[in-house]
């Protein structure tokens, strides 16, 4: 099984797994051979990447992911129960008891599908899926914090705790003008000024909710703090910043930089890491950033990859301790496909010279 870029795919090719709309809906089944009419018409349903059988990596299976289903449906209750207490752009009123058990749904049904994997989790395997960033952004911070909790062994409470944290943590932006959150630019001073109190409105908003434990509203409040001090809203160092808070922002940070927006494209995972690296001692906890590079793997078996060299090749395993750098199977050079008896592995642990530089599931 091959994950490609739709722009990669010729007629012919069949799927090895169901295609879905944005609602979950069933485009094209596990089986079917895609044909150009299709292709194109995928393109308009904003598909992306497909996972398609191949010879090159017949009998490889990753299963590290989180279901589409299970995704689309915690996507779905997130963008409904955040726009049931806006009102143009206003955060306003209490949340009723069924929009926090929603909440709380989602992120026990994610920890669920977590912990019974037990295996490190597919960061390219985020979703993106609705035009607002700050639903898909709130699902990945959600999955990616739990899943750094569970690799340090936290109790179930605590992360319950920290799934609602995280998928909330960015609420006070709700609050916020539309047109600067999205704007496809840099941001003047006064704008980031402006979007640096999205944390004193959510923890504001949160702390008067029933149901929800104050520690989800300090997450808000904290989660742009840098243990040296440098953050905001407050610009606390680390002893002062809530554990769980500390976890939320090597997630939110690596979100971030990872995920696409309007005004630039997505950086590839190992570069995103690089970012967390840089950041590790003065912005994180350095042992929270070693910890989730533990945690999971940045090139899922499968995912078609180019290399410095110019060669196309597929991951078909991931080098524990080191998932920036998988071994590739290199089945293109110079644009053109190589015989099955002349494809050949790299393994990017020892060919130090050789690095990942565009992913077909980076789009």
């Amino acid at each position: 099984m091959r994950l490609l870029a739709l722009e990669r795919c010729k007629a012919g090719l069949e799927l090895a797994k169901t295609i879905y709309d944005s609602k979950g809906h069933v485009l094209l089944a596990k089986g079917y051979k895609l044909t150009d009419t299709v292709i194109e018409r995928l393109k308009q349903y904003g598909v992306y990447t497909v996972f398609v059988k191949d010879q090159y990596t017949e009998g490889l299976i990753d299963d590290n992911d989180i279901p589409f289903q299970l995704k689309q449906k915690a996507l779905n209750e997130i963008k409904t129960s955040m726009d049931s207490f806006t009102d143009k752009g206003i955060l306003s009123g209490r949340l009723n008891p069924d929009t926090i058990k929603s909440f709380q749904s989602i992120c026990n049904n994610i920890l669920d599908e977590l912990q019974s994997n037990k295996k490190a989790l597919n960061l390219l395997t985020s979703v993106q899926i609705f035009d607002n960033h700050l639903y898909s952004h709130s699902f990945n911070v959600m999955v990616y914090s739990l899943q750094l909790g569970l690799y340090m062994g936290l109790d179930r409470k605590t992360l319950e705790v920290l799934g609602l944290g995280a998928l909330l943590h960015d609420i006070g932006k709700l609050a916020l003008p539309v047109e600067v959150l999205n704007k496809p630019g840099k941001l003047t001073l006064e704008e980031f000024e402006l979007i640096k109190t999205h944390t004193t409105e959510g923890y504001e908003f949160l702390r008067k909710q029933f149901g929800i434990p104050l520690v989800v509203a300090h997450c808000a409040f904290q989660h742009h703090e840098k243990i040296d001090g440098s953050g905001y809203p407050r610009g606390i160092t680390g002893k002062d910043i809530h554990p769980l808070a500390k976890i939320m922002a090597v997630a939110d940070v690596f979100d971030a930089v990872t995920s696409n927006r309007s005004y630039r494209k997505a950086m590839l995972p190992h570069k995103g890491l690089e970012i967390l690296y840089v950041g590790a001692g003065n912005h994180f906890e350095f042992k929270l950033v070693e910890n989730f590079r533990r945690a999971v793997i940045m090139y899922p078996i499968g995912v078609t990859v180019k290399l410095n060299n110019g060669y196309v090749g597929i991951v078909v395993k991931n080098n524990a301790g080191l998932p920036e750098r998988p071994i590739i199977r290199v089945v293109e050079i110079e644009g053109q496909r190589l015989e099955d008896e002349k494809v050949y592995d790299v393994d990017l642990k020892t060919a130090l010279a050789v690095e990942i530089i565009d992913c077909d599931a980076i789009m």
